[in-house]
């Protein structure tokens, strides 16, 4: 009665584990899909507003580096024109010979008046020059600077005595230039002497040159000559690029974005469908697979999520047939059991000690049949199977002998002398036993028993043959499963051949019944190289 109690009491706690555990899964599951739907942003939301905000910080980095190489270039042509220009005057004033006449410069006025008619400036430039005699002539489009203001008329008269650079901002447009000082050293030898030998006629000579009077008060009646640049129109075309590339870099960054949302939508569908399967998981179904495809981590990712489904099905499925398989062979013995009690008379002496009798038979029946049911269950454990090096012809022969005791019968054996194999020496040991104690059920004393082994290239064959009455065909090809019997004469549950099944999958093989004319042959085909 111990025996039976402890067993049903396993039994019964296994069974609660059982439940408890997938509660606790189920439980775990649908926390999980109520935290899910509290996220916000989606993975492949967040991928596009990384990529897009990458991307615009990217543009805008490279277009910080264009306007700053572009903007010290125009400033860097600026500065070499307006040197270009100063050097050009410097040089012309130095020389001091006209060189329409041969003659030397006569005064500053001649210097600064020539310069200006034979010289052009450039875009955005205009050349000035402060004549002694109070006017003021430029080249070019002064555009606001001889205004009323007086601005620019106060940065010469600053610069005027030394020279040097100006700037100034006038009507919001900028302007840079640098001034130098003409003095009478730089006309020629006869300037003050003679100034009517070399009669010049400036008319002819300051053809397209512009003239305004009131420069005497910035250069306090002396010559000057200004270069000036506008810098902002200088600096207009970059601004105008920089505009345009603002609108072509916020459409690239959109198109990016565009992209990178349907690319992130692609590449993460094999994880929208995990997350559907696995949903469709927590209620009940485990049928459900991803589809994979491609070679990348994704497709990896989708073949061990489908790897581990098939191992929880399998799971599901062995716990449901012991269930089942618990709850249908026990029914029968437990109703025994209660009727034999209800009928019992105390009172009698043999009648309790034939129950009690007939009770303990069936309590170690109950718990044989528990046993092999819960070594069916942990046959799909990891554990189930150690493997390791083993001689397979002393694995057979000593399982022989073992099974010497089972009955008096012919025994055989038919091994090569050396076979190694890869696998579990007392899963082996106990197929093989199981296959002699029903040879030896369903045969008579003195009939032949033979155990054998032999290998070819991929695979190990280890077998059970005897001479008895066969398997007959109608249940021949149900003969491993569960509760299947060749016979109701013997005392097993059927079991048998489906635990010696389990071992040969546990090893990655297979048990088959080989067709012969008489008796029977239970051959296991157990692939090598197991580990």
């Amino acid at each position: 009665m111990m025996t039976g109690t402890t067993t049903a009491t396993m039994m019964t706690g296994t069974t609660a584990t059982m439940m408890t555990g997938t509660t606790a899964t189920m439980t775990t599951t649908g926390t999980t899909m109520t935290t899910e739907r509290r996220v916000g942003l989606t993975v492949q939301n967040r991928l596009t507003i990384t990529v897009a905000a990458l991307s615009v910080l990217t543009l805008s980095i490279v277009g910080l580096i264009l306007y700053t190489v572009e903007s010290n270039n125009v400033s860097s042509r600026t500065t070499a024109s307006m040197s270009q220009e100063v050097d050009e005057m410097r040089t012309f004033s130095e020389n001091g010979i006209d060189p329409q006449t041969g003659r030397p410069f006569a005064s500053v006025d001649e210097i600064l008046s020539n310069f200006l008619a034979q010289n052009r400036p450039d875009e955005d430039e205009v050349l000035f020059a402060f004549l002694t005699d109070g006017r003021v002539l430029y080249q070019g489009e002064p555009k606001g600077l001889l205004g009323s203001s007086g601005e620019f008329e106060k940065a010469v008269a600053g610069a005027a005595e030394n020279g040097g650079e100006i700037s100034l901002t006038i009507d919001g447009v900028e302007h840079e230039g640098f001034v130098l000082p003409i003095t009478g050293t730089e006309a020629g030898a006869g300037t003050t002497t003679d100034t009517q030998t070399a009669p010049t006629d400036s008319a002819s000579r300051t053809e397209g040159v512009g003239e305004v009077a009131g420069g005497a008060a910035a250069t306090n009646g002396a010559g000057a000559f200004v270069v000036v640049h506008n810098v902002s129109a200088s600096h207009s075309d970059l601004v105008q690029f920089m505009q345009i590339y603002v609108v072509v870099a916020l459409a690239a960054a959109l198109l990016i974005a565009g992209l990178s949302s349907l690319l992130a939508r692609r590449l993460l569908s094999p994880v929208t469908e995990l997350r559907r399967t696995a949903q469709s998981i927590s209620g009940g179904d485990l049928s459900s697979r991803l589809e994979t495809k491609g070679h990348d981590d994704i497709a990896e990712l989708g073949h061990t999520f489908n790897d581990m489904l098939d191992r929880l099905e399998a799971a599901f499925e062995a716990q449901r047939r012991f269930l089942d398989d618990v709850g249908h062979e026990l029914r029968t013995p437990l109703t025994i059991l209660g009727g034999h009690l209800e009928t019992m008379n105390a009172e009698d002496v043999g009648d309790v000690e034939e129950t009690r009798a007939m009770l303990l038979d069936e309590t170690d029946r109950m718990g044989r049949l528990v046993e092999e049911l819960l070594l069916l269950a942990r046959a799909r454990r990891p554990d189930f199977v150690r493997f390791a090096e083993v001689d397979l012809s002393g694995v057979v022969s000593d399982s022989l002998a073992k099974a010497k005791g089972l009955g008096d019968r012919e025994w055989g054996l038919e091994v090569p002398e050396s076979l190694s194999f890869h696998g579990d020496r007392q899963r082996l040991t106990q197929a093989l036993l199981q296959l002699a104690s029903n040879a030896v059920e369903h045969t008579e004393d003195g009939q032949k028993i033979v155990f054998g082994a032999r290998d070819d290239s991929d695979s190990v064959h280890i077998w059970v043959r005897d001479e008895g009455k066969g398997v007959p065909d109608e249940i021949a090809e149900d003969i491993f499963d569960r509760f299947c019997r060749g016979s109701t004469d013997g005392a097993g549950f059927g079991l048998g051949l489906s635990i010696i099944s389990a071992i040969a999958e546990a090893h990655g093989g297979t048990v088959v019944l080989d067709q012969t004319t008489i008796g029977a042959q239970f051959r296991m085909i157990l692939p090598k190289g197991q580990k």
